[in-house]
């Protein structure tokens, strides 16, 4: 972002919230719905993050960040401190349930004939964290390294190592299963 926008802002410019607000908005919802997980609470917190920007564009420091970073620890800070909410975290654990009884009546950890549960269970646990974090929280490599404390190079390594475990693990399976058909067909040959 150029200096004429956080000029504007600084000056009170609401022309200059439009062109940050265009420029990072959407970046900023992914941050903030990664955590969050609703649409409607994210699209909230997106816009009172922007609101805090602005109110708080005089403490951003250039030396010390990039203008993205810094509005992106106030967007992640904010939907953190919605998801801590006692309230917030009632209101999931209500849809929760719901969903788990739906889920109970719809098995949905079966893909294609694979348990995927008893696949990711082969699976140690330093693998499926950062799998997890990856595939289905939506983080980034680098973010788990952060979140993790671990290396970016270790994280990388790890996603590697889980993802040829599972293939491995999957070509087992599908032997197994050509090997159950083929036995079937024998045995409805003769």
């Amino acid at each position: 972002m150029n200096k004429e926008t956080i000029h504007k802002i600084r000056n009170r410019d609401q022309e200059g919230l439009k062109e940050l607000y265009h420029a990072y908005s959407d970046v900023l919802y992914g941050t903030i719905y990664r955590i969050v997980k609703d649409e409607f609470t994210s699209q909230n917190i997106l816009q009172k993050s922007f609101l805090k920007i602005w109110n708080s564009i005089e403490q951003y420091d250039e030396e010390k960040s990039t203008l993205f970073t810094w509005m992106n620890t106030i967007a992640k800070n904010s939907a953190i401190d919605k998801v801590r909410l006692k309230s917030f975290q009632n209101n999931k654990k209500t849809e929760s349930e719901d969903s788990l009884v739906f889920s109970n009546n719809h098995a949905n950890t079966n893909v294609s004939g694979i348990d995927t549960d008893k696949l990711l269970k082969k699976l140690e646990s330093k693998y499926s964290s950062v799998l997890n974090k990856i595939y289905l929280e939506g983080y980034t490599q680098r973010e788990v390294s952060e979140l993790l404390d671990i290396p970016l190079g270790t994280v990388k390594s790890r996603l590697k190592i889980a993802i040829r475990i599972l293939r491995d693990e999957l070509k087992s399976e599908k032997k197994l299963f050509l090997g159950f058909l083929f036995t079937i067909l024998i045995l409805l040959w003769l």
